[in-house]
């Protein structure tokens, strides 16, 4: 201090923050300084009269009034404090927020002025450092700068959050699905296409119509129908040996019973005992030995006659009479007839209204409770329960809906006993369940329903929207993978019974079941094995599909059209809609599709590791997958010749395989699909003229050509079932929108089946 009479001493300027000189806290000078920084209240850290002095942890910024809002360009300062938080991958890569990359750009350019700014007043000291402007600037950009450090430090964390699930669980989402389409520039392509397509659907269209029955009334004469008794026996054996040994819906000594004096006595059986017999001869056409090898034959269109009048039968006027276990029974039979007739699935006859009439009639409650009840209608609620199990979780994963069905319902499984031990003048008490490995008229019954209850997890699972948990995925694997082991021990002792004794699971029971087993494998993997694309933690998802796909897709090499005898199963496939179409269904081929495109792309990815004689080793690998494919094309190609309108899958998997010669040998993927969809249509439509020249005018000779036939009041049009390719893409997503591809303009109602 000077004294009184000599010169006051001017103070020296203060070093700290305003705030810290109010807290009268030591101040590290940085800005915003350490205390404030701590400060819970983060309170505004500003300096007076003071132009600020830039310490290698602070950043210094500086800017105009004139040019707050030009690009960015990046500094030093800034890039070591975002690399302090991030790596450069996620700094590229991470999914900021809407406005972040935006204020990144504006500070990184606002950070530019301020070091050209700062080099100015370097070299020219008579510039003003009192800037209260300045100061303000500097602090509200190094704030703007911390918050954005702070989202984008807390984006890889909400990242794998979304990926992991709130509780730490693996898990994913569904995937969208996309009903619609972009279109893409092959105008000429686009053009040829649009026209052939137009040319097919009305074919199409017209061929359906001749194939279709007309019914404006019930069948007035179903008696007429029926064919001579020789035939009628193979057809009822034909389906003994198939879905009658599966689905337990009958009790074979009644029918035999009630078959042969509908013969005896046919002027007037029971009505449900003949709606029964049709659809029993409806499902053995499939079967039937002395056909003429073609999809459409001699049966075409009494079979779809047969299913309609039960339909009318059912749902009809009469229909308060058939709540029973003959109407049950009828119910089962008719779904089981449209699969087999082509018609799939209704949704008016669907498995939701069939276990509705189940529970109603109380087939979800343990006999036992009902001590009224015979052995035979004990056993008979059972069985049937079971069999309508099975069509439910059947048509629940085919559609992928929830199953509608009761929890904890305690009904037990079906006694392991022959049908012979139940009946009309046999004990009231059921006799005690054979052993398992002993072969009787249930075992295959019971061998579905030993793995009921993982299947029934997997369709709720696959069912139900929101996150998919990895964990529960991998147990009910686990299960799944259990019954598929079980089936195959079964299979090899009843084998042995079979040699002893003649009797024993069939070729086509050993194919149905294991096809059934790995289907709920390849659905339940599907959703991880599009996210294993991008994630290798769902690798082994990749591996389970692809494994479940194969063992199904080898069943299509008993199928050698056209020549070579087909046994059984191979009829099933050839006729069958839905999961019946087991190797040739759009699941399997979307899923193997999926893998070999999943391949192509880690092996020409920037980051691939793999040699040259690791890709060789690759390729070999994805032969045997590629010549099943190559396969199941020919044989779908095949079925189309033989009169089939189905057009759908072989021109999936034409376009499945363009794709990965295309991306093989490095050529533009949609003009490849193109090109090869248009000649598969072609082709198709060559196949479609002749088989509309060899189909008889005289059962649909009302119906004008072009047009649908009409369809039963109260009944779904048979014409519209599902022989088109909606704009919905397959479970699988290829990178190959084929609905896109062929979102033609000028058709009528784009939304509508074109194949």
């Amino acid at each position: 201090m000077a004294g009184q009479g000599g010169p006051r001493k001017r103070r020296r300027p203060a070093q700290s923050c305003e705030q810290c000189r109010h807290r009268k806290v030591r101040c590290d000078r940085n800005i915003p300084c350490g205390p404030c920084t701590r400060a819970r209240s983060s309170p505004h850290c500003s300096y007076r009269d003071r132009s600020p002095s830039l310490s290698s942890s602070a950043i210094g910024i500086i800017a105009t009034p004139d040019t707050p809002h030009r690009q960015p360009l990046v500094t030093g300062a800034f890039e070591r404090r975002a690399s302090s938080h991030m790596t450069p991958t996620e700094l590229g890569d991470t999914n900021l927020q809407p406005g972040v990359e935006l204020s990144l750009g504006q500070i990184q350019h606002r950070l530019q002025l301020l070091e050209d700014r700062l080099a100015a007043l370097a070299k020219n000291p008579s510039l003003t450092r009192d800037n209260q402007w300045l100061e303000k600037a500097l602090h509200d950009l190094t704030e703007k700068t911390q918050n954005i450090e702070q989202q984008l430090a807390v984006a890889p964390q909400l990242a794998h959050t979304q990926l992991t699930g709130d509780n730490g669980d693996l898990s994913i989402s569904n995937i969208p699905p996309r009903l619609h389409a972009s279109a893409i520039d092959f105008k000429d392509l686009k053009a040829d296409l649009t026209n052939v397509v137009k040319d097919c659907r009305a074919l199409r269209k017209s061929i359906k119509s001749r194939q279709s029955v007309t019914l404006n009334e019930p069948v007035a004469d179903l008696h007429s129908t029926i064919p001579p008794k020789l035939v009628c026996d193979e057809l009822v054996q034909c389906y003994l040996r198939t879905f009658g040994s599966m689905y337990r819906v009958l009790h074979m000594p009644s029918f035999w019973k009630s078959y042969r004096q509908f013969w005896t006595e046919p002027k007037f059986p029971p009505v449900s005992f003949l709606m029964k017999l049709v659809l029993v001869l409806a499902i053995g056409t499939a079967f039937y030995s002395n056909s003429t090898g073609r999809v459409n034959n001699q049966f075409t269109h009494l079979k779809q006659k047969w299913v309609y009048a039960a339909q009318w039968w059912f749902t009809g006027p009469s229909e308060k009479t058939t709540a029973s276990l003959d109407g049950l029974q009828v119910f089962c039979l008719l779904l089981t007839a449209r699969k087999i007739s082509g018609l799939g699935t209704s949704h008016v006859l669907s498995t939701s209204s069939l276990i509705e009439m189940a529970m109603r009639l109380g087939l979800h409650i343990d006999p036992s409770n009902f001590p009224a009840l015979s052995a035979l209608e004990s056993e008979m609620r059972v069985r049937l329960w079971a069999t309508i199990l099975e069509l439910a979780l059947q048509s629940s994963l085919e559609l992928g809906l929830p199953c509608n069905l009761p929890l904890g319902f305690d009904t037990r499984p079906p006694l392991n006993i022959n049908d012979q031990d139940i009946g009309p003048g046999k004990p009231t008490i059921a006799l005690p369940s054979m052993p398992s490995n002993e072969w009787t008229d249930t075992s295959v019954l019971l061998l579905l329903h030993e793995s009921v209850k993982p299947r029934m997890g997997i369709v709720q699972f696959v069912a139900s929207p929101g996150r998919k948990s990895y964990q529960q995925a991998l147990q009910f694997t686990a299960d799944m993978r259990l019954a598929c082991r079980e089936l195959a021990s079964a299979a090899q002792t009843f084998e042995a019974s079979k040699a002893s004794q003649g009797l024993g699971l069939t070729d086509f029971h050993k194919k149905f079941l294991d096809i059934e087993l790995h289907r709920y494998i390849v659905a339940l993997h599907a959703p991880f094995t599009v996210q294993a694309r991008k994630d290798p933690r769902f690798y082994y998802s990749r591996k389970a599909s692809l494994e479940s796909a194969m063992v199904i897709a080898s069943y299509a090499n008993d199928l050698c059209l056209p020549s070579g005898p087909l046994d059984d199963f191979s009829n099933l496939i050839l006729v069958g809609s839905g999961s019946f179409k087991g190797p040739l269904a759009l699941d399997i081929i979307s899923a193997l599709g999926l893998e070999l495109v999943t391949q192509l792309e880690e092996e020409s990815s920037p980051q691939s590791l793999f040699s040259g004689s690791e890709n060789e080793l690759a390729k070999a690998t994805r032969a045997p997958v590629v010549r099943i494919l190559e396969h199941i094309l020919d044989q779908l190609l095949q079925i189309i010749s033989l009169g089939s309108p189905n057009l759908k899958r072989y021109n999936f998997l034409a376009a499945i395989l363009a794709q990965l010669r295309a991306m093989q040998s490095n050529q533009c993927v949609k003009r490849v699909v193109y090109e090869t969809v248009t000649h598969g249509i072609q082709e198709c439509y060559g196949m479609l003229q002749s088989m509309m020249a060899g189909i008889p005018q005289t059962p649909t000779a009302e119906v004008p050509i072009g047009m649908a036939a009409p369809a039963a009041p109260g009944l779904p049009d048979p014409t519209s079932t599902q022989f088109g390719f909606h704009l919905v893409d397959p479970i699988f997503d290829i990178d190959l929108d084929l609905a896109s591809l062929l979102c033609l303009e000028g058709i009528d109602d784009p939304s509508s089946s074109y194949l």
